[in-house]
């Protein structure tokens, strides 16, 4: 093949990108439809049931925020 007839590799990256990122977020909606069970969640003041999904993408938030606020508080510390 020539040059001209294959694509550059700066012209395929936008599409493995897009491959990448459609393959996520089928793995993302299948993960989703499979933890839909009912589960009990007892905080220390209430109690309730919700979808084990939303429990873990609670929790997986709670942890990003907490990360992300731990990473400020250590970089505003070093640059006093």
């Amino acid at each position: 093949m020539s040059e001209a007839q294959t694509p550059q590799k700066s012209e395929r990256k936008p599409y493995i990108l897009l491959v990448v990122v459609a393959v996520v977020l089928v793995y993302l909606l299948a993960f989703a439809l499979v933890n839909t069970q009912q589960v009990h969640v007892s905080f220390v003041a209430f109690a309730t049931d919700t979808a084990l999904i939303w429990v873990m993408a609670a929790c997986a938030g709670l942890g990003l925020v907490l990360g992300i606020l731990g990473t400020l508080l250590l970089l505003h510390r070093r640059h006093r």
